[in-house]
């Protein structure tokens, strides 16, 4: 899954060998003069996501001729701020106040991270290592109106390693259900589709469904033969179609189609809009390829054949649907503790775009935030295992296969004896947030008390640092701080 949350300012540990260009071997280490020093307005803790820790709340950006900038959510000036105050880095905290009750938050710091901080999944209710819930809610991310008595979601999966693809279409085989509570989905040989029974019309919900299709574009006889050279060219038509119980075979009304571009492996993803279907009506994926040479090109390998792995079919009902996923909620690779993999009823609210509900228990006392998106974990995510600030890890890698379920590659092995089911993962999302956050506790005590002040780097350039004096009394002087 590329590492499209962060890309392309989110860097690796740089002592760590990482997957995304980033970290030891990687790339050269050099030492940068900053532009831009900070102005913040207020400080807020950062527990329980990251335990005693200070985020600082920046309104403006300030170059070293006292331009100001607010840093506005998915902007160039929040990118400014990421690479102005990368972590890891050093900085001086100033303040014009004369308080003393902040002065453990003021002098040489070290930034953690930059970004607003969102919990994507937790079991954790409080600080202990027995301290986690046994179950969690998840419910559908496009929910209308309630009604549980029939439950057709599904998902479906590819476990056969190749199919042939030609220029014609030819049904997707997908193979295998993890999800399929009603058993609407055919699998047989030369099948493959879903057919929609009566509890559809009766409950009356529109549905919509989507295919998610990973192609290897080569010859999976030889994988060591390129598909092909020069400009050669691999498209790609993906469709899902569907028929009526009138004319079973005939699958002539395409609900959506897609033509993609293949150079090399790709995920390619299609979905329906929320449709009416009536009882009988059948749906499945079909797939086409073909390839383009200019004059004087020739193929390698045999064209007629892709790889198709990590793919999905699934539907997603528009009314509340609840998953509930039980303890374990994952488990370590045999081969690698540097691996979890999550349970079938986590991996089915993955695949199905759900929200997971924010336990009870994990609001109060533990005061985690409330869980606003779909279960979705990207590279660059932590998550951390029990109430310990050292067993903290980034999720590298998602890995979707068809065989397993969801994967997570983390930046480091586990500790042994770790109580892996006692976790929360979380993000600091450096385009939604204005936070800078340092390496400091929050001084008990002091909620709602506000506290302004000045984060600069510790190696700005020659001009903003000369400049600096003169331009907060010139900012002081016309009101903007």
């Amino acid at each position: 899954m590329s590492n499209d949350l962060y890309s392309p300012i989110y860097q690796g540990d740089f002592n760590t060998p990482t997957t995304d260009n980033s970290g030891y071997g990687a790339l050269s280490a050099a030492e940068k003069n900053q532009t831009y020093f900070a102005y913040f307005t207020s400080v807020g803790g950062t527990t329980p996501e990251i335990i005693d820790q200070t985020a600082y709340f920046v309104k403006y950006l300030i170059d070293a001729q006292g331009n100001v900038v607010a840093p506005q959510p998915n902007s160039i000036d929040v990118l400014n701020m990421v690479q102005n105050f990368e972590p890891g880095k050093i900085v001086n905290v100033t303040s014009l106040e004369g308080t003393t009750l902040f002065n453990s938050l003021l002098g040489t710091k070290q930034i953690t991270d930059v970004g607003k901080i969102e919990t994507l999944l937790v079991s954790q209710t409080g600080s202990g290592i027995r301290d986690f819930t046994s179950s969690l809610s998840f419910v559908s991310a496009n929910a209308i109106y309630t009604y549980s008595d029939w439950d057709f979601s599904f998902l479906a999966r590819k476990q056969a390693a190749a199919q042939t693809i030609t220029n014609t279409f030819s049904v997707v085989s997908f193979d295998y259900e993890t999800l399929d509570p009603e058993n609407q989905f055919v699998n047989t040989v030369g099948n493959y589709y879903y057919q929609f029974g009566n509890s559809t019309v009766a409950a009356n919900n529109q549905v919509s469904f989507k295919a998610s299709v990973r192609v290897n574009n080569g010859d999976v006889i030889n994988p060591n033969l390129p598909f092909g050279v020069g400009n050669a060219t691999t498209t790609i038509t993906l469709q899902i179609r569907s028929a009526s119980a009138a004319a079973p075979s005939s699958y002539d009304h395409i609900l959506a189609e897609s033509v993609y571009t293949i150079n090399d492996t790709q995920t390619l993803t299609i979905s329906t809009p929320f449709l009416n279907f009536t009882t009988g009506a059948r749906v499945r994926v079909y797939i086409k390829g073909t390839v383009s040479l200019p004059p004087g090109y020739s193929i390698f390998g045999n064209p007629s054949i892709l790889q198709l792995s990590s793919t999905n079919f699934t539907l997603t009902p528009q009314y509340i649907y609840n998953i509930q996923a039980s303890s374990p909620y994952f488990t370590t690779g045999s081969a690698n503790s540097m691996y979890i993999t999550a349970s079938t009823a986590i991996n089915n609210a993955y695949y199905l775009d759900m929200v997971p509900k924010t336990p009870a228990a994990s609001l109060f006392p533990i005061n985690f935030s409330n869980i606003t998106s779909v279960f979705h974990p990207r590279p660059g995510d932590y998550i951390r295992f029990e109430y310990n600030p050292l067993k903290t890890y980034r999720i590298y890698e998602v890995i979707e296969n068809s065989n397993e379920n969801l994967m997570f590659r983390l930046n480091k092995e586990i500790l042994e004896g770790t109580n892996i089911n006692n976790f929360v993962i979380y993000r600091v999302n450096p385009n939604s947030g204005n936070q800078i956050i340092l390496n400091v506790q929050k001084p008990p005590g002091t909620t709602g008390e506000p506290l302004t002040g000045f984060i600069k780097p510790q190696h700005m350039t020659k001009e903003l640092e000369d400049n600096f004096t003169t331009i907060i009394q010139k900012l002081a002087a016309e009101g903007t701080i």
